[in-house]
């Protein structure tokens, strides 16, 4: 498969770009050039020119390139490369040759991650239905971009797969577990929970290749917490006490199970996380 990666030079881009190397025909497109030895098109997403060389021969796009966060970057900005980045790469799609479009969406469409105030779940185990209530441009961005991508589904039939990741880790994150693990109350807006991004790469993969679907959002975890305290415990020190609890059972099945539902990407993707922090870690 041929397969153009937008962002392809950055933090995510690399673990992606590593795995589909070693079974597809990748190319690059970013504003930089890889630090791999990739084939690379120095463009901008923002740019429908740029996007249409590209696509030429392409079977799909992997949609990484955005503004990662709302904290270095205007509103106004991160909604530009964001929103509009996404509507022209998959305009882009549309019109030439690639049929299907995998994009980097997250758990920030939520509203937990970066809210400035206390939102939490409605419900748990938070998923794929869990209302979305963005506080952000980050997350404002990601909601619109889903739908960008469930528009071009239904209108022109272009295959379309959203990955809401979590926070993703780097082999430098497990050495710091202890730190992460003394900040359990700070960082309950993440509900606790990370990805590696080897295991995002894998992901990606099986979204390119999975059969018999349309447009698809899942979410993506590790499939476990980062903390020692089991999860429920967890709930019941951090989460308000009138927080529902819908399976009693799902957290029952793992004491250490992410409040992230990935039960539909195992089901339609066929994605089992790999990279957990306790093997990492020797624990």
């Amino acid at each position: 498969m041929k397969i153009l990666i937008t962002g392809g030079a950055g933090y995510v881009g690399r673990a992606v770009c590593q795995r589909l190397a070693e079974n597809h025909e990748i190319t690059v497109f970013d504003v930089q050039p890889p630090a791999d030895n990739y084939p690379y098109i120095v463009g901008s997403i923002l740019n429908s020119a740029d996007l249409l060389y590209a696509m030429r021969t392409q079977d799909a796009v992997v949609h990484l390139a955005a503004r990662p966060t709302p904290r270095r970057w205007s509103d106004d900005d991160v909604m530009q490369v964001n929103v509009m980045g996404t509507q022209r790469v998959v305009e882009a799609a549309a019109c030439g040759d690639p049929r299907r479009v995998v994009m980097a969406s997250s758990d920030a469409t939520f509203g937990f991650v970066f809210s400035p105030g206390r939102i939490l779940p409605q419900y748990l185990p938070v998923d794929e239905d869990h209302p979305t209530c963005p506080t952000d441009a980050y997350g404002l961005s990601k909601v619109i971009g889903e739908q960008i991508c469930a528009r071009y589904s239904r209108d022109v039939g272009l295959k379309t797969v959203c990955l809401r990741y979590c926070w993703v880790w780097n082999p430098q994150h497990y050495v710091d577990i202890a730190l992460y693990q003394d900040q359990s109350e700070d960082l309950t807006r993440a509900l606790w929970s990370y990805v590696d991004g080897r295991d995002i790469a894998q992901a990606v993969e099986l979204a390119l290749t999975a059969e018999d679907l349309q447009h698809e959002v899942l979410l993506i975890t590790s499939g476990e917490t980062f903390c020692a305290i089991p999860t429920l415990e967890l709930i019941r020190r951090y989460l308000p006490s009138d927080c529902e609890i819908r399976e009693p059972d799902y957290f029952a099945s793992n004491p250490h199970i992410t409040p992230f539902d990935t039960r539909r990407a195992y089901q339609v993707l066929g994605y089992q996380p790999q990279f957990l922090w306790r093997e990492q870690c020797g624990d």
